[in-house]
């Protein structure tokens, strides 16, 4: 009998279940909302309950630092508490493994089909390389670069700071080091997933270009109905973007020169030979919004930042979307698959 599998790719609105039995090509799926859970034990179990699944072996992809004790703390939710990983698995008989969402999400997208991408630049992007970089902006921002031997190295990246390079965008910083969006000021190091993330970031950008440019009725009614009920404002504003809301467009145009910003300094650490990157994550997967970023916003000029150094680089560099958004639990999946797999060959 094949071993019972289960992944998970846990986000700070989202989480997703995919079990099934490892080598066997049929799995089922299933969704839950995070913020209904108290913690991320309480979700594993409420979740694979509800799926009827009582698997052998589970792979948890979470938003953190994972030690090697793989002990978490979400930074994508910090109220819950710190899960024990092997405290888990010995209350529930499982073997339990549990990586950093990127690394997932690197293995996901080593799994992506021709079809299964979009090029955004003018290159091949479904190219072979041998590396390859996933940059993920949703609940939080982050990375993972997947190397020509298959190995995963993740990273960060999403807490590094960010330069302003015009006055619109010094006026964001010191929007949000002075708390103007009513949420508290950012003292000190304003990281990228502050300004820019989707847990927060698009509303702080919302708050931001209202000044200067007031929402028509219908967004701001959107808005704050969202805020109300705990729901992402991200796809509001890059729909009404899309539609052609002066305030929603800017607030688009700031996350774009800032995201393009971000993806050059990775990749110029991550890439310095070359490679392919990949976006993925539902903020750029909404219908219209990556090739609204690059026809329409400064992204691909600040990601190749004409006349700076290795401009050159940049230019060559491949940038393509992914068309899956389950990229995350199908890597989880192929990874609890191959653990589970590698184990009952064992001797």
């Amino acid at each position: 009998m094949r071993t019972t599998v289960a992944a998970f790719d846990v986000g700070g609105t989202n989480s997703r279940l995919r079990g099934g039995r490892a080598g066997e090509p049929e799995y089922g799926e299933w969704k839950v909302r995070t913020a209904d859970f108290p913690s991320l034990g309480d979700l594993v179990t409420a979740a694979l309950g509800e799926a009827g699944l009582r698997p052998e072996a589970v792979v948890l992809a979470v938003a953190g630092r994972v030690p090697a004790h793989g002990n978490v703390q979400l930074t994508n939710l910090p109220h819950w508490p710190l899960f024990e990983r092997d405290a888990f698995a010995a209350e529930h008989g499982i073997r339990l493994r549990v990586v950093n969402d990127m690394t997932a999400t690197a293995h996901g997208m080593a799994d992506l089909a021709p079809h299964e991408v979009r090029p955004l630049t003018r290159h091949d992007a479904a190219s072979h390389a041998d590396e390859l970089l996933a940059v993920s902006v949703g609940s939080g921002v982050g990375s993972a670069l997947l190397d020509g031997h298959g190995e995963v190295r993740t990273s960060e990246s999403g807490h590094v700071t960010w330069q302003p390079v015009d006055d619109v965008e010094a006026g964001y910083l010191a929007f949000l080091r002075s708390g103007s969006g009513g949420s508290g000021g950012l003292a000190g190091v304003v990281t990228v997933e502050e300004a820019i993330g989707g847990l927060r970031g698009f509303d702080r950008m919302y708050d931001y270009v209202c000044r200067a440019t007031p929402p028509a009725p219908g967004l701001h009614a959107g808005v704050t109905e969202a805020r109300r009920t705990g729901a992402a404002v991200a796809p509001l504003i890059t729909a009404a973007a899309l539609a052609g809301d002066p305030c929603a467009r800017e607030a688009v145009r700031l996350f774009a020169a800032l995201f393009g910003q971000y993806l050059r300094g990775v990749v110029l650490v991550c890439m310095p030979a070359g490679g392919v990157v990949t976006l993925t994550s539902g903020v750029l997967q909404a219908p219209g919004v990556a090739e609204f970023l690059c026809a329409e916003t400064a992204f691909l000029d600040r990601f190749i930042s004409p006349g700076a150094c290795h401009h050159d680089l940049l230019a060559e560099v491949p940038v393509r979307l992914a068309l899956d958004p389950l990229v995350g639990v199908r890597g989880a999946y192929r990874l609890a698959t191959r653990d589970a797999l590698a184990e009952k060959q064992a001797p």
